[in-house]
């Protein structure tokens, strides 16, 4: 399966074989359009990159959906930031290496934690409005946290808000491009160096490429690899996919978080409900009405998500149901209608009264913890290239991501990927021209189509490798993937696909060496953690196929 090269200071690195290109072409036979800087993705973590390069040279924004649409737009909880009466930031930080299980970056987190402050307030000033009492900031508990330190906007729409502001504010720079419906088939390098994009442009069914003196990749999660999700349709984990072929180090990748709460009924897309409604007061009961976290946990409902998320699971299976409940029947009705307005709104599309009815929950996929691995700097080791947002893995959530901490993140660190990717912008293109062509053996296609071996895949992740792993189910979802990677696409749910079965064999392969339980990671079979061996990450680096060779 893969190949331990050694160990780069507490890193266990790994080597993994994939092609380098998804899809064969000849730069010299496609249009080109040269930038300065082009940014990948248009949530919270692009859109800020793009406010910051706009300021300094041509930025062209590629976003694979309409603009705007990203994980941030769905997010409701909120922001943390340390800003509250009698908050400090070592009090955030140390909140925030707790949760992480000893797999966070202190200096990183230290600097998001410290600098989010100022981007917050910067968000305020450029219009953001967030909830307020008599002036002054509302603030929020949520899991985790020792005291009231997440704001929130509208309720429980922080997401849309944030979004909404960014857009306006990078919309006002005349040289900020945006290409909306457009996807981003693979990064372009060349001696080690990213020089850009090979782009499919939807409306017109053609190959383009964007050459930029520098790239930002802020494209976002994958938990779309998982049947039951919180994310958009577009959360395929392109970014992550590219960056990898590309030849970034990808890690932390077995580490995805799980929402102990979404709402749960048949045939109904899976919806969130956010953590801020525990915060609030909201408890979790089983079919039998029993509340049941205090078993669990000290912290009960304000436990860790993991815990949170297996406690449901583990309830479900001793009662033989589907599903638990939140119970918010004993808190003040009109405070929770206001409080939470899309949460009211979407369980009364469906007949459920938040406020009179037990709302059903169960588990799903949420956020990505590892990815492209970066420094402090948002530099990955593919010179010219950046990441920030949650495509990318800094070391601020290390083996659980510490509630309403990835807006902050994003705030922060994408304006750290700007700076750093205009500082060096300079590099120039080759004298001759980026000559860069592509050809491989191909692989015959899958008899079942593209979107049934999709199906297949998000099923096959969900049993195998979800919530709850072991050995023999972690190797049997290794195998079916590995009948089906590299087969060659020809459409976008084609190139979606193969992104997705790239990144399962990553999500698979760091499960199984890591045989112990820690954060987002349980293993039945390995349900301790492990200090002596494990307290460190688990990095991939990919190697040529041999038709790349």
């Amino acid at each position: 399966m893969n190949q331990i090269e050694n160990s780069i200071a507490d890193d266990l690195l790994l080597s993994r074989e994939c092609s380098r290109y998804i899809m064969d072409f000849d730069l010299d036979q496609i249009p080109q359009i040269q930038t300065d800087f082009l940014v990948i993705g248009g949530g919270a973590a692009g859109l800020r990159a793009a406010i910051e390069t706009g300021k300094h040279g041509e930025t062209i924004l590629v976003t694979k959906d309409k603009l705007g649409e990203s994980n941030t737009t769905h997010a409701q909880g909120g922001i943390a930031v340390a800003i509250n009466v009698g908050d400090e930031v070592d009090f955030h930080v140390e909140d925030t290496l707790k949760a992480g299980a000893g797999l966070c970056s202190e200096t990183a987190v230290k600097i998001m934690v410290e600098e989010g402050i100022d981007r917050v307030r910067e968000l305020v000033s450029w219009g953001a409005d967030f909830d307020k009492h008599n002036d002054k900031l509302v603030f929020t508990m949520e899991a985790a946290h020792r005291m009231r330190r997440i704001i929130h906007a509208r309720g429980d729409a922080t997401g849309q808000e944030t979004v909404s502001v960014l857009l306006k504010k990078a919309s006002e720079f005349q040289n900020i491009q945006f290409m909306d419906h457009t996807f981003v088939i693979d990064l372009l390098t060349l001696d080690g160096r990213c020089f850009g994009v090979l782009l499919l442009d939807e409306d017109k069914s053609a190959l383009l490429a964007v050459i930029a003196r520098s790239t930002i990749l802020a494209a976002g999660g994958l938990c779309q690899l998982y049947q039951h999700t919180t994310n958009p349709d577009g959360a395929t984990g392109d970014g992550c996919a590219i960056a990898y072929r590309a030849g970034c180090e990808m890690t932390d990748m077995e580490f995805v978080q799980f929402h102990p709460t979404t709402l749960y009924l048949p045939n109904v897309p899976r919806f969130l409900i956010s953590e801020a409604v525990r915060g609030e007061g909201a408890i979790l009961v089983n079919a039998g009405g029993k509340r049941f976290m205090e078993s669990y946990h000290e912290q009960a409902e304000l436990a860790p998500r993991d815990v949170v998320s297996r406690a449901i699971v583990s309830e479900t299976e001793k009662t033989n149901t589907e599903c638990v409940f939140l119970d918010l029947r004993h808190l003040n009705a009109d405070f929770i209608k206001g409080r939470f307005p899309t949460i009211n709104e979407r369980c009364g599309s469906y007949g459920i009264n938040i406020v009179r009815d037990l709302i059903p929950v169960n588990v799903s996929a949420h956020f990505m913890m590892g990815g492209v691995k970066t420094d402090i700097r948002a530099k990955t080791n593919v010179r010219g290239l950046y990441a920030c947002g949650e495509v990318a893995c800094v070391g601020v959530h290390g083996a659980n991501r510490l509630a309403s901490n990835s807006l902050l993140e994003t705030l922060v660190f994408s304006v750290r990927a700007a700076a750093e990717a205009m500082q060096n912008a300079d590099n120039k293109m080759p004298a001759a021209g980026l000559k860069i062509r592509h050809q491989r053996k191909i692989r015959a296609p899958e008899k079942m189509e593209a979107t049934e071996i999709r199906d297949a895949l998000r099923g096959l992740m969900w049993d195998k490798v979800g919530i709850v792993r072991r050995e023999e189910e972690l190797q049997a979802a290794s195998a079916w993937v590995e009948e089906r990677a590299d087969v060659q696409p020809t459409n976008r749910i084609s190139f979606e696909l193969q992104n997705m079965l790239h990144l399962s064999r990553l999500i698979i392969d760091g499960a199984l060496v890591r045989d112990e339980s820690r954060g987002a990671q349980y293993r039945s079979d390995y349900p301790q953690r492990d200090d002596v061996r494990w307290c460190r990450h688990i990095t991939f680096r990919r190697t040529p196929a041999p038709a790349d060779s």
